[in-house]
């Protein structure tokens, strides 16, 4: 076994993998350890040994497989034991050893892989226990009246899939929303981050990755909150705080093992997400009728070695159609023919999807309103009412209280009454992307691009094919990491610019001509906005499942750059929360997840 993860609060005993079975056996007795990951045998005797000195804690083996597993493809959302230690109620999990695992950063993968496995299994026994106090109503029975009704407050595109979900399981359903109807087109700044970013969103299996350093070599990420956008960070606050410096320790506290596992996690979410988006498409096409849904994703590298890594892992999730060099992209793609020289160093066509949201916002609104669903919107929520046993009974507006069986909260970023009131919503800070918008000339950009520059303020953008409220074929382009802190205002103005600028600079260097047929950077400030996204200090989102007094109370929030892409399945989660059923997101996204293991790692002597 590797001794190299021993800083991060792992066990690391090479000393017992050769040792006898009353050794290891004393060993383990005297640490007490949930999990034990080996690639030896592990005798009978030892088993027995271990689950006597632990009789009433869950506990778990973790073998690393000496046989060679295939190429991981699609994570999956969860790992599940192979096979379970009879009489000792002790689950097995097998990792097999990867393709290539032959040197030591290669051994210590396989190993982070087996601590991600003991991560969740803990995470779920954790859950196992909660869940069940958290019952009011046994599953499957009817509330005092009718149906059940459930109260979705948020009005975002990943709360409007969650009401449509609702409402086509039978629930009644109400939205409200403190902003304007998202379909009266009230000036972008009274809108949240839905409505009042971009016109454009993405669908892609590698959406919301984990910013987290995830080996030695990525740690200078670790300091991406201290520097302003002009030093390639994401620092755009004004002012400091004492919270805002908590958030960060937190960030920092995520190790490389722990940021290999959320990034896993994420994508296995996608995954699942990305099969329900299927089955929205097949069952509801009305939904994408007039929203420019363009099929399939162009991913521009500028670094060569940023691009053979992109290969890999693309073709690591399945997601690769096609591979271009800059001389087959400016062939097949005409609108990108007078790219700057040095604008890709080749491409990669992947599955994937972009609709214009604000309009797949209105086509879900109108089709719900048309089935029943009861929208208020311009109504915040100020209080969330509880009883003695804090219990949720029901939330406090301007109109008086609301009383529902189930309620649904996705609030963003600005509500500063719900996130006193709520305390897994102090985990979610505010994250601005800037966007700007160019005339889609002839020949126009048929799939829309995904763009990594590689040491540019802009270092990822996204590049929306779509059309504007005149009707006209435009180019929409989202970039920009520019961190709020816990205050969504908490904006400078100077380093917000600097963000626009090198938005301007990426429309630039792709499409000169019609960069210049704008008016160049004075053109583009004309159509520049910015919305703040909801982030976490984990990169995770947030699912939290509390008590109401007539069924459950969910908060859904935190998605980082990747609600929309997740959407569906974030519905599914609610969906098996409002009905007391499990589903993988209650563990991966719990708030307490990170929490959790750090103290675990902290209570085993590490430093976290």
């Amino acid at each position: 076994m590797t001794e190299s993860l021993a800083d991060d609060g792992v066990q690391c005993r090479s000393d017992l993998h050769g040792a006898d079975d009353l050794t290891l056996a004393a060993a383990l007795g005297e640490l007490r350890p949930n999990a034990l990951i080996t690639d030896r045998p592990v005798g009978r005797e030892v088993l027995r040994l271990w689950r006597e000195a632990m009789p009433d804690e869950p506990i778990a083996l973790i073998r690393l497989s000496a046989s060679h597993g295939t190429l991981r493809r699609l994570p999956t959302m969860h790992a599940r034991p192979t096979s379970a230690i009879l009489p000792f109620s002790i689950p097995m999990y097998t990792v097999p050893r990867q393709p290539g695992a032959e040197d030591c950063a290669d051994e210590d993968a396989n190993v982070w892989e087996a601590l991600a496995v003991a991560e969740r299994f803990a995470q779920d026994r954790e859950l196992s226990i909660e869940l069940p106090r958290l019952s009011r109503r046994s599953p499957g029975s009817a509330p005092a009246r009718g149906r059940e009704s459930v109260l979705v407050i948020g009005g975002g595109v990943v709360n409007l899939m969650t009401a449509r979900a609702l409402h086509t399981e039978g629930y009644e359903v109400t939205i409200v929303d403190a902003a304007p109807d998202p379909r009266t087109g009230r000036p972008w700044q009274e809108y949240g981050t839905s409505r009042g970013g971009g016109n454009a969103r993405m669908f892609t299996y590698t959406e919301m990755d984990d910013y987290h350093a995830k080996s030695a070599d990525e740690l200078e990420c670790m300091t991406v909150f201290d520097r302003p956008p002009a030093q390639l960070g994401w620092d755009v606050r004004r002012y400091d705080t004492e919270e805002d410096r908590q958030w960060v320790q937190d960030f920092q506290r995520v190790q490389p093992w722990l940021a290999k596992a959320y990034n896993g996690d994420i994508l296995g979410l996608n995954r699942r997400s990305g099969e329900l988006w299927q089955a929205w498409l097949s069952t509801q096409p009305q939904l994408f009728d007039q929203v420019e849904l363009r099929h399939d994703i162009l991913r521009l590298y500028q670094d060569p070695a940023q691009l053979a890594a992109a290969r890999y892992r693309q073709e690591a999730v399945g997601a690769t159609v096609a591979s271009c060099t800059p001389a087959e992209i400016r062939e097949r793609f005409p609108a990108l023919a007078h790219a700057a020289p040095q604008a890709f160093a080749g491409g990669i066509v992947v599955e994937g999807f972009t609709v214009n949201v604000h309009d797949f916002m209105a086509r879900l609104l109108d089709s719900m309103e048309a089935g029943g669903v009861r929208l208020r919107f311009g109504l915040r929520v100020e209080e969330i009412m509880r009883d003695e046993s804090s219990a949720v009974t029901g939330v406090l507006t301007a109109d008086g209280p609301l009383v529902y069986d189930h309620y649904v909260v996705s609030p963003g970023v600005d509500n500063d009454s719900l996130r006193r009131q709520i305390p897994s919503l102090r985990q979610v800070h505010g994250v601005l992307g800037c966007w700007a918008t160019i005339p889609n000339s002839v020949p126009g950009l048929e799939h829309s691009l995904k763009v990594a520059r590689r040491g540019h303020t802009a270092e990822d953008a996204n590049v929306t094919v779509g059309r504007d409220e005149f009707g006209e074929d435009v180019l929409m382009v989202g970039s920009g990491y520019g961190w709020t802190g816990s205050d969504p205002h908490n904006i400078d103005e100077r380093k917000l610019e600097d963000i626009h600028a090198a938005v301007a600079d990426t429309v630039r260097i792709l499409f000169p001509e019609a960069y210049e047929s704008v008016g160049g950077r004075d053109g583009l400030r004309r159509t520049q906005k910015h919305c703040v996204r909801p982030w976490t200090a984990s990169n995770l989102g947030i699912f939290d499942i509390g008590a109401a007094s007539n069924g459950a109370f969910v908060v859904s929030a935190g998605h980082n750059t990747g609600g929309f892409a997740q959407a569906p399945v974030i519905a599914e989660a609610v969906v098996h929360a409002v009905q007391g059923t499990r589903h993988p997101m209650h563990t991966l996204y719990h708030p307490l997840r990170t929490q959790r293991t750090v103290n675990a790692m902290a209570g085993l002597g590490g430093t976290p």
